[in-house]
């Protein structure tokens, strides 16, 4: 009943939206940019209406989860036989798995937690089937969430050769995803990654039915990367043409489509399966995405700066909701590249308003002079009294418009705050997960170390008492750090220089930031809690004191104004 309130409150929308997109996929004619622009409207509408759409899936959830409940406080006398107890057990497992699948592509930490009951649920009832059909859910969500190594580490704990067909296939896809994700998030290893992605997709082939949807996109998916982009094409084509519904499965296909266009240099055609993709995954609540995104970074391209930054926002906002980091650090990268180009449109839209701003002035003026010659010449004309009324009426509504041009220009400067403060918000959001990710793995190292202790595994515990790991990934997140810092204030260590005397200035190698430097650039973006510049640089408070009066001691300006200057850095000349 709950679900069926939520259809009756979209019905509205729903048949709107229906029309615009009939009218705007219809494949009768060439696609043309005038229909682009209607099933932009489309996704326009969509996106305002994420909402409703959000409501429906939790709906879902919360029926899945009265339901989960109902079993869970059956009598005591329903469960006194074991096969009872069994049965009652696989119920749970059946009803967790449907909520993992409502939760997959829209909160992946809720998706982990029903995974690991499952898995729980799994060993209570001793069957390996159910404890490997989890263990290849719970690798995929980690994949997602960018915990490649537990994902990598739950998926060689399984053996393939004692799983069953359909685990197969799941086990294999798992594989093909991770190390797809890996080869797209990292520079390093990355042909080796699509080197393991590829071997991986041709066992998962040799699994599938060659007749099944599966098959067919995956192989369309090898000829895309083997550059065989017209045989992709007509796969994609064929598979879009058979389904009925905007389901999760006609994005998939969408924006698979979009990808292929992407490669062959057709900006008209991607941008339109992209767009049908995002509609698609708008309506069924799918946070999860990247045809928003990629929508995003081609309208950017092609220069619609509003909607690629309107876009890009609402990917972010989804990729945050969903919890997927591999998704946020992704759009954080080109964000502040949209965001600053939209803020450049935004500022010559600005100059323009002014310049018509001391048009209308000149004109103004020009008219109060013309009503004082009306005014003089009123005693002697009638005539002259008729047009001076008329002159007042204009003078009225150019003051009307005069007006109206200002709100406007008070509406931009607001606009521009808020996307100065989104995009200084999201930096720090990056921050924390890149510092929360190192400190997970330090946290997994030591677990290992104390269980393996138990043992005689000289080895392993060589390996565990080893920081190397830890060394890296701080050296890649403060260097993640500084090329997103210095991508956004270019000219900070010169500014920064500039408030210091000649003989204390930073020389540093162009793209990098020393401790003292990002101590003072954090505090450019807002963090001033010593407690937390410590935590992130991993050093102690008495450490950030220090660096922090031994800095200041070298400015030119006032040694209390000397931060003040720090952080306006990027926003005005500081000299």
């Amino acid at each position: 009943m709950l679900l069926f309130l939520f259809i009756l409150g979209i019905s509205s929308s729903a048949s709107l939206s229906g029309r615009l997109y009939t009218a705007a996929v219809s494949n009768a004619a060439p696609f043309q940019k005038a229909k682009l622009d209607s099933l932009l409207k489309v996704l326009d509408h969509a996106i305002k209406n994420k909402q409703v759409f959000a409501d429906r899936r939790e709906a879902t959830i919360s029926q899945l989860k009265q339901q989960l409940n109902s079993i869970r406080t059956l009598p005591e006398s329903t469960r006194l036989s074991k096969e009872s107890d069994r049965l009652s057990k696989e119920k749970i497992y059946e009803v967790n798995g449907k909520l993992y699948e409502a939760y997959k592509p829209y909160q992946s930490d809720s998706a982990i937690r029903y995974v690991h009951y499952n898995l729980e649920m799994a060993s209570d009832l001793k069957d390996p089937l159910k404890l490997a059909e989890s263990k290849i859910q719970l690798s995929a969500l980690y994949s997602i969430a960018g915990m490649s190594m537990d994902a990598s580490s739950i998926l060689r704990s399984l053996h393939a050769d004692q799983l069953n067909a359909a685990l197969k296939i799941g086990y294999y896809q798992a594989y093909k995803d991770l190390y797809s994700n890996l080869a797209d998030y990292h520079n390093v290893n990355s042909d080796q990654y699509r080197q393991y992605n590829a071997a991986y997709r041709d066992s998962l082939l040799h699994m599938l039915s060659p007749s099944s949807k599966n098959y067919l996109g995956v192989y369309a998916e090898k000829l895309s990367i083997a550059g065989e982009y017209r045989e992709a094409e007509k796969i994609l084509l064929s598979l879009l043409s058979g389904l009925k519904t905007k389901n999760h499965e006609y994005a998939i296909w969408s924006s698979a489509l979009g990808n292929v266009y992407k490669k062959e240099g057709n900006t008209l055609l991607q941008q339109k399966y992209f767009a049908l993709s995002a509609i698609s995954d708008l309506e069924n609540a799918i946070k999860e995405n990247t045809s928003l995104q990629a929508l995003a970074i081609s309208l950017y391209e092609s220069g619609d700066l509003d909607r690629s930054y309107g876009y890009i926002k609402s990917s972010m906002e989804d990729a945050i909701f969903c919890n997927a980091p591999l998704r946020t650090i992704v759009i954080s990268k080109i964000f502040p590249i949209i965001d600053l180009a939209h803020q450049a449109k935004e500022k010559a839209q600005r100059t323009q308003l002014l310049a018509l701003l001391v048009l209308i002035s000149v004109l103004s003026a020009g008219l109060i002079a013309a009503v004082v010659y009306v005014f003089q010449q009123m005693k002697k004309l009638e005539k002259s009294r008729l047009e001076l009324q008329e002159v007042n009426g204009l003078l009225k509504q150019l003051n009307q418009d005069l007006q109206g041009v200002n709100q406007q220009l008070k509406g931009t400067n607001s606009k521009l705050m808020e996307a100065n403060r989104i995009k200084e918000e999201y930096i720090g959001n990056f921050l924390d997960l890149c510092s929360n990710y190192i400190n997970k793995l330090e946290d997994y190292r030591k677990g290992l170390n104390k269980k393996a202790s138990t043992g005689n595994l000289e080895v392993l515990f060589k390996t565990l008492k080893s920081t190397e790991l830890m060394t890296t990934e701080l050296k890649a997140l403060y260097k993640n750090f500084d090329d997103t810092f210095l991508h956004l204030y270019p000219d900070f260590v010169t500014a920064f220089n500039n408030l210091l005397v000649e003989e204390e200035r930073f020389e540093l190698k162009p793209g990098e930031l020393n401790t003292e430097l990002r101590i003072f650039a954090l505090l450019r973006l807002g963090i001033y809690d010593s407690a937390k510049i410590a935590a992130f640089l991993r050093c102690s408070m008495s450490t950030i004191y220090n660096y922090r009066t031994k800095v200041r001691n070298k400015a030119l300006v006032a040694r209390e104004d000397f931060e003040n200057y720090v952080i306006e850095i990027g926003t005005i000349s500081t000299f």
